[in-house]
């Protein structure tokens, strides 16, 4: 096992880190941020469109996380536009699905397929921003800073999930439709949406319009020398046979997926999931912030553990552990009373955000394939593996029996548990700092080398 090495900024004396980073990382998060808003916005209240608009709910629910299945089919495009023509057109191209999905959603009113339609627009954009992630912060960061700037995405990541959940319930307010209905209740369910949709509409032109126009994929001059062109890269075009015989980048891909992916589905299925137990929509409000306030302390605490342990392994394994056990209590709180149920709920949050630590890191292990491809990698087989666990929790979810939610929670947790197997058998490999360091002293010495050469010549 590798561990982490630490630097100061006097060893980059090859590179420059540019003032202007900060806001390019500012424009970056609304590019990310604008399709979480709009599309985690639909989870809490499917039950409630699907009544207003007579839906079959079970489109919605799959809507809910047919972001697994746009990232597996999209990703490898955005990938190819990535590497072809720079991150730059990618969030561009990312930005303007979502603002155009927003558009159609607007129509909702006039044919509910219309806000369909503009989901699955934004849903499509979702890959070409999300795999840009780790090159981004490698095209503008030093290299040691790069789980911090990680630590700060996957915080805003998780505050803009947990608000864009939040937004709908504050909307609808105490707003409630039951099977039994009036016409009434219809109107007032449609008025409702449609500002709910203007709502969302606005916050896109937030967030969608300034990255188009003044995002920068890379800075002037590179941060590190991995981040240069001198530096030879893996073709992406062999990337998935390449990724498919690296064992340790498979083991911690599964063990993501089954972690982080696990807990993100619970999410998103939460209304169901809970609402056999007397769970009311305030209630799914409270759970859900107090998950967005949970994830942003872990995001914190596992980049501090990562920065005093100096290993992702060992503090990826003790997240896993940890989830492990509280979701397995998390299982028992939910038959037991609602402020147990928080506090698990709260615990088992804070513990699985990896997200951080799972793109650094595999960006160590599939080094010197590029971040855009790795990231499009781990991206194509965790989300293939997110989708097909996602298929039975939808055919046994009802929302209305206590045992299937139990027997859902139940195969949730078989899966977690089953992370921890593949997590134990990741071989903490750090090639890409290996490379960045030795570059780092070869320069150096270079240096030394001209100087005492310059000095015997004047001697």
């Amino acid at each position: 096992m590798n561990k982490i090495t630490s630097s100061d900024q006097s060893q980059h004396v090859h590179y420059v880190e540019y003032p202007m980073r900060w806001i390019q990382l500012g424009l970056f998060l609304c590019a990310l941020l604008s399709n979480i808003m709009f599309g985690f916005s639909l989870s809490p209240i499917v039950k409630e469109m699907s009544i207003i608009y007579d839906v079959d709910s079970r489109y919605l629910q799959f809507l809910t996380i047919s972001f697994t299945v746009f990232s597996v089919i999209m990703i490898i495009p955005g990938n190819i536009i990535n590497e072809k023509y720079g991150i730059k057109i990618s969030i561009m191209i990312g930005c303007i699905l979502t603002f155009v999905g927003s558009v159609s959603a607007m129509l909702i009113n006039v044919s509910f397929w219309f806000f369909f339609l503009g989901q699955l627009c934004s849903l499509i954009g979702f890959p070409f921003r999300l795999i840009s992630a780790s090159k981004f912060v490698a095209n503008w960061f030093y290299p040691e800073k790069r789980i911090l700037i990680m630590v700060i995405i996957a915080l805003c990541f998780n505050a803009s999930s947990g608000i864009a959940i939040k937004i709908p319930l504050i909307i609808l307010g105490d707003y409630e439709i039951k099977d039994l209905h009036t016409q009434a209740e219809i109107d007032e369910g449609r008025r409702l949406m449609q500002n709910l949709m203007i709502f969302l509409f606005g916050l896109m032109i937030l967030l969608c319009i300034p990255p188009i126009f003044f995002f920068k994929g890379k800075a002037p001059t590179p941060p590190s020398f991995t981040a240069s062109d001198q530096c030879v890269r893996v073709d992406y075009r062999k990337a998935g046979i390449i990724v498919a015989k690296n064992f340790d980048f498979m083991y911690l891909t599964i063990g993501f997926a089954f972690i982080l992916g696990t807990i993100t589905l619970f999410t998103l299925q939460m209304e169901y999931l809970i609402k056999p137990f007397d769970y009311t929509l305030m209630d799914q409000s409270n759970l859900v912030l107090a998950g967005v306030i949970a994830g942003l302390i872990g995001d914190i605490c596992v980049g501090t553990a990562i920065k005093k342990l100096r290993s992702f392994k060992l503090v990826l394994r003790i997240c896993n552990a940890l989830v492990t056990v509280l979701f397995a209590i998390l299982i028992i709180a939910i038959h037991v009373n609602k402020t147990f149920f928080f506090i698990m709920y709260f615990l088992v949050c804070g513990c699985s955000a990896i997200m951080a630590l799972t793109f650094e890191f595999s960006c160590e292990l599939c080094f010197p394939m590029s971040e855009n491809t790795t990231i499009a990698m781990l991206g194509l087989f965790g989300n293939l593996i997110n989708f097909f666990q996602g298929l039975p929790e939808i055919l046994i979810l009802k929302g209305d029996n206590k045992f299937c939610s139990t027997i859902t929670m139940v195969l949730m947790l078989c899966l977690i548990a089953g992370a921890n197997y593949f997590t134990k058998n990741v071989d903490e490999n750090l090639k890409r700092q290996k490379r960045d360091f030795q570059e780092d002293d070869e320069a150096e010495q270079r240096e030394n080398a001209i100087s005492m050469l310059e000095q015997s010549i004047l001697n």
